[in-house]
């Protein structure tokens, strides 16, 4: 999937777009959970999706599901 930021304390800057997957394959997902893993492998916590207000730009509908029941979407 295609997410982007924008830092909101640089209400300025242009949107960043970014690749993503959403999995349970990863150390950050705990007992099944679901994780958004971004294109540098690192796991994006709720703190940085509000922190740099992300969006989904692009999704599959299985993503779209999974993005819902984390309450993303």
């Amino acid at each position: 999937m295609i997410l982007s930021y924008q830092d909101i304390f640089k209400p300025d800057s242009k949107r960043v777009k970014i690749k993503a997957t959403v999995t349970t394959a990863h150390s950050a997902s705990h007992y099944g959970q679901p994780v958004i893993v971004l294109q540098d492998g690192g796991a994006l916590d709720l703190m940085s999706w509000v922190a740099m207000n992300y969006r989904v730009e692009k999704a599959t509908v299985k993503e779209r599901e999974r993005l819902t029941k984390m309450g993303l979407i």
